[in-house]
């Protein structure tokens, strides 16, 4: 869904116009694009691609662009920057860890991991967002109150920091998970019992949630196996530690890395990426241990902790019965969502990345905020 929000246009006691326009991210979950147009300055928050295979925001209206702004490098929030010549080939900006993580095409201009610089004009003000490496939120300084842009967020990562938002009047809001309130401690519990289950896998996000859970079973007195990607992303996380980690973390990592297996034996459990098993060790472990010979599987327990994107091993898996489904929070629920819009005293908010069907549980949960953008029709 690509909509222009409620109240575009609109301007300002100084005369400065404000405009907020959803390219893509509304209505579900699809990949995060918005257009913030502050005055004569046109900022692009995220250019994703899908999560489903295939699906791109659409940009033939977006017009020229003067700067992409980036809260991390998944690619639903990060992976069309290829497509950025079709906006003017603007300069892109991240933070040094996300930066790093990025295309070598892309050669990324410094955002802070915490604070404010000025892009085209513009005061950009950052904090961690409690999701992946070098990911975080942003907030664009308006005359008419501040724009919010959480990205992808949590505050129950026990490995990323999460760093509370200023106050803004319009804030995009991570809705990933729609109306669920199930908080990570009742996640973790029915997560548990695959640890000690004979062996499992869990095809995870090696630069998400993947080293958190790989530390999660050691602290639970299993020794995972995790594959190079995972060793990759935790070398990055501990390069950065001051910044990228919770006060504490950094030598449960180091312990990490000197006792973690290497992946192979499916008595072991281990965490492979990519979350989806489309690529990587993952997906090689998947086809060596995903079929089924006779009545029973032949491998290991199978796990899948995030969306199950349409096409895909994961997705096919889950509804053949031969891998479970178990969510591992990396989203706010409901509870969390609330608590943001009432600590930014935001008066408008538009929740991005869920089902559209959710819409009036938004309205109610979030009032009396204003709903923006939800209303309008689908391209």
């Amino acid at each position: 869904m690509s909509s222009d929000a409620a109240m575009t246009g609109a301007m300002t006691g100084r005369g400065q116009k404000v405009r907020l326009r959803a390219l893509s991210g509304l209505g579900n979950k699809g990949p995060a694009c918005f257009l913030a147009m502050v005055g004569g300055a046109r900022l692009l928050l995220d250019l994703g691609e899908g999560p489903d295979a295939g699906r791109l925001p659409p940009l033939s209206g977006a017009g020229r662009v003067d700067a992409i702004l980036v809260t991390h490098t998944h690619g639903d929030h990060a992976g069309a920057l290829g497509l950025r010549h079709r906006v003017g080939s603007p300069p892109v900006y991240a933070t040094p860890l996300a930066a790093r993580l990025l295309p070598p095409t892309v050669a990324a201009l410094p955002l802070p991991v915490r604070g404010t610089v000025e892009i085209q004009g513009v005061p950009v003000t950052t904090g961690r967002s409690g999701h992946a490496p070098g990911g975080v939120w942003i907030h664009l300084g308006t005359e008419d109150g501040g724009i919010l842009y959480m990205g992808d967020h949590s505050d129950e990562s026990a490995l990323f920091p999460f760093d509370p938002p200023p106050p803004a009047r319009r804030v995009i809001l991570d809705a990933s998970y729609g109306l669920d309130d199930t908080p990570q401690t009742e996640r973790l519990a029915a997560l548990e019992p695959f640890l000690h289950a004979g062996g499992a896998l869990f095809p995870v996000a090696a630069d998400g949630r993947g080293p958190e859970m790989a530390l999660w079973a050691l602290e639970h007195g299993v020794v995972p196996a995790i594959d190079d990607a995972h060793r990759a992303a935790i070398a990055h996380l501990l390069a950065e530690a001051d910044t990228a980690l919770r006060p504490g973390v950094e030598e449960r990592l180091r312990r990490l890395l000197d006792r973690a297996k290497a992946p192979g034996d499916p008595r072991d459990v281990t965490f492979a990426a990519g979350p989806n098993a489309t690529s990587g060790t993952a997906a090689e472990l998947v086809e060596r241990w995903g079929g089924v010979d006779g009545p029973e599987p032949s491998g290991p327990e199978i796990v899948f902790t995030g969306y199950l994107a349409a096409g895909t091993p994961s997705r096919m898996l889950v509804d053949a019965g031969r891998a479970r489904y178990l969510r591992w929070n990396v989203h706010p629920t409901l509870r969390q969502l609330t608590a943001l819009v009432d600590a930014t005293g935001a008066e408008r908010v538009l929740p991005a990345f869920g089902d559209i069907r959710h819409r009036e549980g938004w309205r109610a949960a979030f009032a009396p905020a204003i709903l923006e953008g939800l209303d309008a029709p689908e391209d």
